[in-house]
């Protein structure tokens, strides 16, 4: 049974708000959800508000992963809070943790040209912003003066965009650093190696065996003691995906967030006309398949060793649990949100209470995996 509350919040977002957002230019409505969201998180009242129409509870949704707690599976991917200014409404919205950046070294403006592109057809968007963010300092000195977040907080981290540090050395001082600032500072649950942003000058150097060796060769120095995830390539073979899971391993990494942005604009799920002059990777439909085959061959492979947070395409409860039942702990979304309304996240746990006791489940965490035998 669907929330009352939530039907009206759907309703109101489909028939009033989202028209009126998307008449806008797609990174300008962005930065007007922004704007709102941080407003709405600095009141008391209006937190409770949001919390009373949109958020949703249960106890079959709670789990515990690396002794971090989770009172529901469905996140907040890295790209929507670059600049960590969502922390305060993101939990009552309903979301069960949050991603914040992706954080660079140094700050950057981010890519020239237009940066985010609809393609609603497919229920997908172009995302060119080239990892534009404040960067480190400004933003550790940001959180230092933030309460806790009171749903465990990711800090997604990579690599400044810049032609200096395209450089492999370079590259890897600019991750090194980044890092060591939140670790130094104590900000964040789980940190979040972004290796694979397709948007960046030089591409994705670190997707490659000896240069991710490299990179967390010295990553290791700084004897993290939090959970390390990193974000996997989606463009990629099984067997070069497998072979950047093998490092992974090989380092102690606690998990990987499968996948990226995709390049590929093949997919028959693309169903817009694309400029072939327009930049950047694909979030949202496109991307499911390839991000669900990679979550169940990585658990059938790897699920003694690495935690696994799903993402592409989760529109609905029966996407999340799709991405559970291959082998994903905890699923993330941006895309679906965009489309459907700040109420999905809330049809999503509750959806997913319901296609537990569907298969007699008493608990999310009997479900992860379950297409395996």
């Amino acid at each position: 049974m669907k929330s009352p509350k939530a039907q009206l919040i759907r309703t109101i977002y489909k028939q009033v708000y989202k028209p009126a957002l998307f008449r806008r230019d797609p990174e300008e409505a962005h930065d007007r959800m922004l704007r709102l969201g941080h407003g709405l998180g600095n009141h008391t009242l209006s937190r409770a508000i949001v919390r009373g129409f949109l958020h949703y509870s249960h106890p079959s949704l709670e789990q515990t992963i690396h002794r971090i707690n989770f009172k529901n599976p469905v996140g907040l991917s890295a790209g929507f809070d670059k600049d960590a200014n969502l922390m305060s409404i993101m939990p009552s919205v309903g979301f069960g943790f949050m991603e914040v950046g992706t954080i660079t070294c140094d700050p950057y403006e981010g890519n020239l040209g237009k940066r985010l592109v609809r393609l609603p057809k497919s229920r997908a968007i172009i995302v060119n912003y080239g990892l534009k963010n404040l960067g480190s300092r400004t933003i550790t000195a940001k959180l230092a003066h933030e309460s806790r977040p009171i749903i465990p907080m990711v800090i997604s981290i990579g690599k400044t965009n810049c032609r200096e540090a395209v450089d492999t050395r370079t590259g890897i001082r600019d991750y090194f650093m980044c890092l060591k600032r939140f670790v130094n500072a104590k900000i964040g649950d789980i940190y979040d190696i972004n290796i694979s942003c397709p948007n960046v000058f030089g591409g994705e150097p670190f997707t490659t065996q000896e240069k991710l060796d490299s990179l967390l060769s010295k990553i290791g120095e700084l004897n993290i003691t939090k959970p390390m995830f990193l974000k996997m390539p989606s463009d990629k073979n099984w067997e070069e995906f497998s072979s950047l899971l093998d490092v992974a391993v090989k380092h102690g990494v606690q998990g990987v967030i499968i996948s990226n942005l995709s390049k590929d604009r093949s997919s028959s799920d693309i169903k817009d006309d694309i400029d072939p002059q327009q930049k950047g990777g694909i979030s949202g439909k496109p991307v499911s398949e390839r991000s669900n085959e990679f979550i169940s061959k990585t658990y059938a492979s790897y699920g003694d060793k690495l935690t696994i947070i799903g993402v592409g395409g989760i529109f609905s409860a029966e996407d999340a649990y799709e991405k559970i039942k291959r082998g994903a702990s905890l699923v993330q979304l941006i895309t679906g949100m965009i489309y459907e309304g700040p109420q999905l996240i809330g049809e999503i746990n509750r959806g997913l209470v319901q296609l537990l006791k569907k298969d007699r489940y008493s608990n999310i965490n009997q479900a992860i995996g379950a297409y395996h035998p």
